[in-house]
């Protein structure tokens, strides 16, 4: 499963386990953090920036 994200649309490749509402991320290429929000039922996922860039 794979999640990109929202600020450099870079991939970020995760577990199935890993997606649970509430669990956040880090980007491996611009450092903003990122939580789930909602996991849809096609195993697809909505996230939202916790943190911007450092």
């Amino acid at each position: 499963m794979r999640i990109q994200c929202p600020e450099c649309k870079n991939d970020k490749k995760l577990e199935q386990k890993d997606a649970q509402v509430g669990k956040w991320f880090e980007c491996d290429y611009c450092g903003v953090s990122f939580e789930i929000t909602k996991v849809n039922p096609d195993g697809t996922c909505e996230i939202k920036i916790i943190e911007e860039e450092k």
